[in-house]
């Protein structure tokens, strides 16, 4: 490729803006305020599977751990493809504790230790309902002004939908066992 039918400057603000062109319209300070709120959920609720995984030990529910565990795993997973998006959009990931624990709680997910594991399955169920509501506020805020991350948020949303519904079964087959 020949650079030297690019203008110095048009070089100069592609090393700058990256992927971001003039077809982008998202306003970025406010999204990149937006995923780091949703990356502190994220990593919340890792913290509260972790946990959760360490805490459910019980020959009535032998799966439940290792349950806990996949699910923490993949709330990591959602946690780094977000940063990974407010990187290229030019952002910093939110990564020190206090600020984590400060957007997380502003945003109400507070990691929670129940005492059985109805409790427990309760509490992860309410936060994925809350991370549900939270992606697909999101997703509609941003509509089309920009693609990549609405692709991104629907493809967590979507694992949140799935792990939200997993715990909710878990709950309808113990609900008599419970009563």
């Amino acid at each position: 490729m020949n650079t030297m039918i690019y203008t110095d400057d048009a070089i100069r603000q592609a090393i700058e803006q990256g992927p971001i062109t003039e077809e982008y319209r998202a306003d970025i300070p406010s999204l990149l305020q937006e995923l780091n709120r949703l990356r502190a959920t994220e990593l919340a609720s890792f913290l509260q599977y972790k946990q959760h995984a360490f805490m459910a030990v019980s020959m009535l529910a032998p799966g439940l751990k290792e349950e806990f565990s996949a699910h923490a795993d993949a709330e990591m997973q959602h946690a780094d493809r977000l940063a990974e998006r407010i990187q290229q959009l030019g952002g910093v990931p939110v990564y020190r504790p206090a600020e984590i624990a400060s957007q997380a709680d502003e945003a109400g997910v507070q990691p929670e230790q129940g005492p059985t594991l109805w409790d427990m399955v309760t509490e992860n169920l309410m936060l994925e309902r809350q991370q549900v509501a939270a992606y697909t506020a999101l997703i509609r805020k941003i509509e089309d002004d920009d693609i990549t991350t609405r692709r991104l948020l629907m493809s967590i949303l979507e694992e949140t939908e799935q792990h939200a519904s997993e715990l909710a079964d878990y709950l309808k087959r113990t609900a008599d066992t419970r009563q």
